[in-house]
């Protein structure tokens, strides 16, 4: 059996003896020709003076002893498995290589004295390759170096050189013999580095396996947590769309000042809901990869100006002082809708969590770019949290939950927009003394008028008269619809699948239909509307969801069709409808 390679530990012995046969199978295909060369050369210069009868077993040896080492391999091949038996099979090789190699030492007396110092250059080189070839260790090292040495040496005691003097031949006895032992302790250091190398290259191999574990237990985690959030936002989003297109309906009936006081705290709650529901949207669809960036330049003036007059009605009922400075002629170059989105929550969140004081919203350049830096004297954040704030779900002095201070995601949102709008974002922050968030923005190119800010509250939206076919599997929000549609002059026809919607028409042709997106089993609103239109053909068509999936959100996009999220305002839902008409007409 093989000296085993010396570690304890029965793996990394195993993974040693399989990089020690992998390097000896590389070797077996590279070193037989040189040899065959050298040997070629050695009977050349001895077949004047040597006898046939020593040539011929010469000769033969070193044929069969050359073939032996690349034919073990292919013999028994590395799928085998056995690596012990093998490694017996490659020191016998080598050894019958070394036996073989060092019987040239018979044709000693009949070379030359030019042949003798040339065999023992070329045999001495050969022993030095056999420091790297065996890769230093022992056993392989010393099956072919024991023998070649061992044959250098007696050739040398045992025959004399003729043309130098007379005790030549034992010199060189000496230098091989301290050549022998120079290149075992060569192939000792050499096995170290070896062994070091294969065991480092395997633990890093394990680091890197242990490494793609957790990230890949992270990303299902992630997966999962984006699944659930999609779920619970589609199951949640259902109910409350059922109760926005009821309460709409409610308002238009009822126009008593009890009723509209009463109605206008419940429509106060219905907006934090929504609002909750569409920052959990904002979340997904940054998963999906569906924000779309539309880069220009404009002034960043108007923007701040428009948020301060949002925020200062909330910030003087709560005796905050909220200042915006910003020269009007400023520009950045960005995606409007989506930096000012960063620009409200940043904002909100200092209105929000300053009690006293003042908020200071300043834009002004810096180095070629514009900043924006929105200062509070609010709570602080401890440095500590600096980082956390940013994730998802993470609220300061929050351990009670108030749904009235959000989600804890208008950060973690402003974080991913800042970066794919390039922008970078630093905070500073001490408790007690309240915090600073500054945006560095890309500096835009000079423009005449900023992009007008469009509220879709602000629409007026014109309900035409048409007949409309909702499909949707909740019978609640079926209902609703009705009601408000209704209750604006339309005429309704409900289905809860496709094969009833498929009925409605083939009885009677709708104007619009609007369809849920997720219907029972495996059917689906985009598929329903394709089947619609092949009995109307261009049937306009508006798909209504309540789903945040990413996957689910990239499929509604992809099918070209108007896309609203539950809950639906009643505003909105009436200017699409009005759009979908006047496109189609």
């Amino acid at each position: 059996m093989p000296k085993k390679p010396p570690t304890d530990d029965p793996t990394q012995r195993a993974l040693l003896l399989r990089s020690l046969l992998d390097l000896y199978a590389k070797q077996a295909d590279r070193t037989w020709l040189p040899v065959l060369v050298f040997n070629g050369l050695l009977g050349w210069l001895a077949l004047d003076h040597a006898p046939m009868s020593l040539l011929a077993p010469w000769a033969g040896l070193q044929t069969v002893a050359m073939l032996g080492m690349p034919l073990s391999f292919r013999l028994w091949p590395a799928h085998r498995h056995d690596d012990e038996r093998r490694m017996t099979i490659v020191l016998l090789t080598r050894g019958l290589r070394g036996l073989a190699d060092a019987s040239t030492a018979l044709l000693f007396p009949y070379l030359p004295d030019h042949g003798k110092l040339l065999q023992t250059m070329i045999y001495g080189v050969l022993c030095l390759g056999a420091v790297g070839s065996s890769a230093g260790h022992a056993p392989a090292f010393n099956s072919y170096v024991l023998p070649v040495m061992g044959g250098l040496m007696l050739g040398w005691a045992f025959t004399p050189f003729q043309a130098g003097p007379a005790h030549f031949g034992l010199w060189m006895v000496l230098i091989l013999g301290l050549s022998l032992v120079a290149l075992t302790g060569l192939a000792k250091d050499h096995f170290r580095i070896f062994r070091a190398s294969v065991l480092a290259q395997a633990e890093l191999l394990t680091l890197n396996q242990q490494l793609r574990t957790t990230l890949d237990q992270a990303e299902a985690a992630n997966a999962a947590k984006t699944r659930f959030l999609a779920s619970a936002s589609h199951d949640l989003r259902q109910p409350l769309h059922s109760l926005s297109l009821f309460f709409a309906t409610l308002r238009l009936q009822l126009k008593s000042p009890d009723n509209l006081t009463l109605l206008g705290h419940i429509d106060q709650a219905l907006g934090a809901l929504q609002s909750q529901m569409n920052t959990l949207l904002d979340m997904s669809k940054l998963d999906a990869g569906m924000i779309k960036l539309t880069w220009q330049s404009f002034a960043i003036a108007p923007i701040l100006e428009q948020l301060r007059s949002a925020y200062e009605p909330v910030a003087r009922e709560k005796g905050v002082a909220l200042h915006v400075l910003a020269d009007s002629d400023l520009t950045v170059n960005s995606d409007a809708e989506q930096l000012s989105r960063v620009l409200r929550n940043l904002m909100d969140n200092a209105v929000k969590y300053t009690a006293q004081g003042r908020v200071l919203v300043r834009a002004f350049m810096h180095e070629g770019q514009v900043c924006v830096r929105i200062e509070d004297s609010g709570c602080g954040i401890a440095p500590e949290l600096h980082r956390q704030v940013f994730e998802e779900f993470f609220q300061v002095d929050n351990p009670e939950r108030d749904r009235t201070r959000g989600l804890g995601l208008g950060l973690s949102i402003v974080r991913r927009l800042a970066t794919l709008l390039y922008v970078e974002l630093d905070l500073q922050s001490t408790p007690g003394r309240g915090t600073t968030v500054t945006l560095t923005i890309p500096k835009g190119k000079p423009c005449q008028a900023p992009p007008p800010a469009i509220d879709p509250r602000d629409l007026q939206a014109s309900m035409p008269m048409c007949h409309v076919l909702v499909l949707d599997d909740e019978l609640a929000v079926r209902i609703g619809m009705q009601s408000l549609l209704q209750r604006m002059g339309c005429e309704v026809m409900l289905a809860s699948c496709i094969q009833d919607a498929m009925a409605h028409v083939q009885h009677q042709h709708p104007d619009l239909v609007l369809a849920d997106l997720r219907l029972r089993g495996q059917e689906n609103g985009i598929d329903a509307v394709k089947q619609l239109r092949q009995l109307v053909p261009g049937l306009p068509a508006i798909i209504i969801t309540g789903d945040t999936a990413p996957d689910r959100l990239r499929q509604a996009e992809a099918a070209g069709l108007p896309v609203l999220h539950k809950p639906v305002a009643p505003d909105t839902l009436m200017t699409a409808i009005a759009t979908s008409l006047d496109t189609a007409s």
